[in-house]
């Protein structure tokens, strides 16, 4: 068993008489605790021997008075202590001490807080998603609408091309045109040339036939002659004119057919122009809406470091001062745990003095 408080007083091992003894004769040596008197001299290391039973026992009579008394100083302070101890926890309970009532509404205040802040970043989080949604399929629409851009901006030149094309088909077509109505020109001229050569021949040609008056008409052979030159001369005519009516009616409907071609693609180049201007201003505004997004979403995302930054300062500052307190309980518990332990060390002497003196 063990004697004495830590720092308070002596330690020494007691099971038996013998063990007793020495202890007497350590503490004769050492100096005593407060109340305790100094021992005689021992007798030599014998435990058989009855002449010293007397001195033994005046001697732990002594040493018990001693250890009473330290007992008893103990038990004071320890009365004192839990006395202290009593006053702390009723001065926490009262309002002029340290109120936990008082200090858990701000806790459970700021716990609320903690909880709308976590909710508010819940929702903050899930509009930063949605809105990164947003902003993709924003982009998606305008690499759509690039794509249709690219699309319609080649169509445009494609028709542009066909436009140019046209032109020059519509210019050649007009020049072939300007050389057939040169060529008809010249070959009714020609015509009317050799009509008018071959009429001054007839005119100036002298035939000498003889023929039998009775079984000849001159003026019938001529005037079937002159309906054989007529009849040929509009027949070349009519084939003239045939041919080169076909080539204009020819002419004509290609020229009708790219001046429709023409007019097709002038439409379709104002539509797509018209359609281009519309994705212009889409791209416009999509282009807008996305700045704008990103600059909602830094602005959200400052609100928050600004919102969120002196509530974690004071939550870290409650958990400090949270640590503090739990730390001086804990000290307080050891304390009074040492105590406990001082105590019960100190019955269990007594209880063996007891058991020896009696014994």
């Amino acid at each position: 068993m063990f004697g004495g408080a830590g720092g308070r007083g002596s330690r020494a091992s007691v099971s038996s008489p013998q063990g007793l003894r020495n202890m007497l004769r350590k503490d004769e040596r050492e100096p005593g605790a407060d109340q305790a008197k100094p021992a005689a001299s021992g007798p030599p290391d014998n435990p058989d021997a009855p002449a010293d039973d007397k001195h033994t026992l005046r001697g732990l009579n002594d040493r018990l008075s001693g250890y009473l008394g330290k007992v008893k100083r103990l038990e004071k302070e320890n009365a004192d202590l839990e006395k202290e101890i009593d006053e702390i926890l009723a001065k926490r309970k009262t309002p002029e001490g340290r109120d936990w009532d008082k200090t858990e509404e701000p806790l459970e205040d700021l716990k609320k807080q903690v909880k709308d802040v976590t909710m508010d970043n819940a929702r903050l989080l899930l509009q930063i998603d949605n809105t990164k949604l947003a902003q993709d399929d924003f982009k998606n629409k305008l690499d759509d609408e690039i794509k249709a851009r690219k699309v319609l901006e080649k169509d445009v030149d494609n028709l542009k091309k066909t436009q140019e094309d046209t032109r020059l088909n519509c210019r050649q077509t007009q020049k072939e045109i300007d050389l057939v109505k040169e060529e008809l020109e010249r070959l009714n001229q020609d015509h009317k040339n050799e009509v008018d050569d071959l009429c001054e021949k007839i005119k100036d040609s002298e035939v000498k036939v003889e023929i039998d008056s009775q079984n000849s008409n001159l003026a019938n052979t001529l005037n079937k002659i002159r309906r054989q030159y007529e009849e040929l001369a509009r027949k070349n005519m009519k084939e003239t004119e045939d041919w080169y009516q076909n080539k204009f009616d020819s002419i004509k409907v290609a020229e009708a057919q790219n001046n429709e071609a023409l007019l097709a693609g002038k439409k379709d180049m104002k539509e797509l122009l018209k359609e281009k201007q519309t994705l212009d201003i889409r791209i416009q505004s999509v282009q807008a809406m996305i700045k704008n997004l990103e600059e909602s979403l830094l602005s959200t995302k400052y609100e928050y470091q600004q919102r969120h930054s002196p509530l974690n300062k004071k939550i870290l500052g409650l958990e400090a001062e949270l640590r503090e307190v739990r730390s001086q309980v804990e000290r307080q518990v050891e304390i009074n745990k040492n105590l406990l332990c001082v105590k019960m060390k100190l019955e269990a002497e007594i209880n063996n003095y007891q058991r020896l003196i009696h014994g």
